[in-house]
C-alpha cells in the first residue's frame, strides 16, 4: 500500500470500466486525481468511492478531443495539486463496422477519441514536466488489436496501433529528461463495451489459456506497476494483458 503517496494522477475516460478500476486502485495506493469523463453522473460516484481512501479527486466532464478543454482540466489540476506526475490515457471507443461499409464520420470519429486524444493530454502535460523538470510516466491503453487483425475492426485496430506507437515515440524522446512511458494492450476485458457478454464468456472458455475473461482490476494493477517507481526501468513498452490469447 502507499505506492503512489504524494502523487497526482490525471485518468481519462474514468466514469466506468477500466477507467473506474485503475482510479479506485491507484487512490488506494494513495494518489490524488485528476478525472475526466463525458458521463458527469458516473464520474462523481467514481470521485466519491476514490475520496473514502482519504485522498482527494478533482473531475471535470471533458471531450478529450479538444484541445481548449484538455488544456482547462491540466491547468485546473496543477492548481489544486500542485503538479500531475502520472497519466493514464485510458478514455476510448468501439465499433463493428466492415471495411469497406466504415463512413468518414466513424473513421475520423474514433480517431479523435482514441488517437488524438493521447497526443493532446501527453502533449500538453509533458509541456509542463519539461518546464518544471519532472519526470513523469505516461500509461497508455493500446489493445492486443494493435498486434493482430480483427474482422470488422479495421478502424479501431488502425487507432490501437497508432497509440503503440505514439508512445514507443515518446518514450524515446523523453527518455533522456526522465520522462517514461509505456502501454497496456488488453484482450477481451469485462466491461460496459462488451458487445455480448454471454457470447465473450463462451468464447474465452473454449479459447483463452486462462479460460476467462479479463476483469477491470487485471488492467488495473498493471497500470499500478507501471505508474510506480517498481517499474522505473521499463519505458517503450507494450505489455499484454490478455489472458494468454496471442499466444496463439
Amino acid at each position: 500500500m502507499g505506492r503512489l503517496v504524494g502523487k497526482t494522477a490525471l485518468i481519462t475516460g474514468a466514469a466506468r470500466g477500466i477507467g473506474r478500476a485503475i482510479a479506485l486502485r491507484f487512490a488506494a495506493e494513495g494518489a490524488n486525481l485528476v478525472l475526466c469523463d463525458l458521463n458527469l453522473k458516473s464520474l462523481s460516484t467514481v470521485a466519491a468511492e476514490a475520496e473514502s481512501n482519504d485522498i482527494k479527486t478533482l473531475y471535470r466532464p471533458t471531450d478529450v478531443a479538444e484541445r481548449d478543454q484538455i488544456q482547462e482540466l491540466v491547468d485546473d489540476g496543477i492548481a489544486e495539486f500542485g503538479m500531475i506526475h502520472i497519466v493514464v490515457n485510458n478514455a476510448g471507443i468501439f465499433f463493428n463496422a466492415p471495411f469497406e461499409r466504415t463512413s468518414d464520420e466513424q473513421f475520423d470519429h474514433i480517431m479523435s477519441v482514441n488517437v488524438k486524444s493521447v497526443f493532446l493530454v501527453s502533449q500538453i502535460v509533458i509541456r509542463q514536466w519539461l518546464r518544471h523538470e519532472i519526470k513523469g510516466t505516461i500509461v497508455n491503453l493500446a489493445s492486443i488489436g494493435a498486434a493482430v487483425a480483427f474482422v470488422d475492426s479495421a478502424a479501431y485496430c488502425a487507432t490501437k496501433g497508432a497509440v503503440a506507437t505514439m508512445t514507443r515515440c515518446i518514450a524515446l524522446e523523453y527518455g533522456p529528461r526522465g520522462i517514461r512511458a509505456n502501454s497496456m494492450a488488453p484482450g477481451i476485458i469485462d466491461t460496459p463495451m462488451l458487445p455480448s457478454q454471454e457470447d465473450s464468456e463462451r468464447w474465452a472458455n473454449n479459447t483463452i489459456p486462462l479460460r476467462r475473461l479479463g476483469e477491470p482490476s487485471d488492467v488495473a494493477d498493471l497500470a499500478l506497476f507501471l505508474a510506480s517507481d517498481e517499474s522505473r526501468y521499463i519505458t517503450g513498452e507494450m505489455i499484454f494483458v490478455d489472458g494468454g490469447w496471442t499466444l496463439h
